[in-house]
């Protein structure tokens, strides 16, 4: 009997403690004359949001990457042009891959350790595109351009990693749906043949520093 009474003492005592913490909490909820607080809400503007740091200069980008690119045999064939806040390199993917493929040839990874010798210098955020004409894929190797443009990309991509670029790359693949960007005054004969090309955009943000900068 006597360990019955102090199991019900017990339970009480922790009733009756959960209760007041609960009696007191509600005291200080509905209590008139306990002050309020109103929230405001304060919107950062969206240039704070968004901040980064500037990378190089972009004119001074482009003249610099265009002198680079004439002392490349293999790239003679190439454009580097301003396209809104960045500078693009634009390699016809011909001279890099057979039709249709994305086995590197070996005069191109020769010339994509020239070209990350350069790029690795620069402090620029960098993404590498790949882009096809609208002709089907049909020696098997690849279900879709989609397929051949991403895989050319992140071989180009692994090329200047593999030579010494060690900074993020994004990569991305087109396929063919940003032909229209070609420009106007192109050829059809040329059209067709920058159709399949690899971008390297070097993006008007600085990415994080590298040992190897002097920019």
């Amino acid at each position: 009997m006597l360990t019955f009474f102090v199991l019900v003492f017990s339970m009480n005592t922790v009733t009756f403690e959960s209760w007041k913490a609960v009696v007191h909490t509600m005291s200080e909820e509905f209590n008139p004359l306990r002050p309020t607080v109103d929230p405001v809400r304060h919107d950062a503007p969206a240039s704070l949001m968004t901040k980064s740091i500037t990378g190089l200069n972009l004119s001074y980008l482009e003249s610099l990457l265009s002198r680079q690119l004439k002392q490349m045999p293999l790239f003679q064939g190439a454009e580097v042009y301003r396209r809104a806040d960045t500078v693009v390199i634009s390699l016809p993917a011909s001279l890099m891959f057979e039709r249709k493929k994305a086995v590197l040839a070996p005069d191109a990874a020769r010339a994509m350790r020239q070209l990350a010798g350069a790029l690795v210098q620069i402090r620029n955020r960098m993404q590498v595109t790949a882009h096809t004409d609208g002709a089907p894929v049909s020696n098997g190797l690849f279900r879709s351009n989609w397929e051949l443009s991403m895989t050319r990309a992140r071989v180009v991509a692994g090329a200047l990693a593999d030579s010494g670029y060690l900074q993020p790359i994004t990569v991305l693949g087109y396929a063919d749906t940003r032909n229209a960007e070609l420009s106007q005054s192109l050829s059809t004969q040329s059209r067709i043949e920058w159709a399949e090309r690899i971008d390297i955009v070097l993006i008007n943000e600085r990415r994080g520093q590298s040992a190897y900068d002097i920019f």
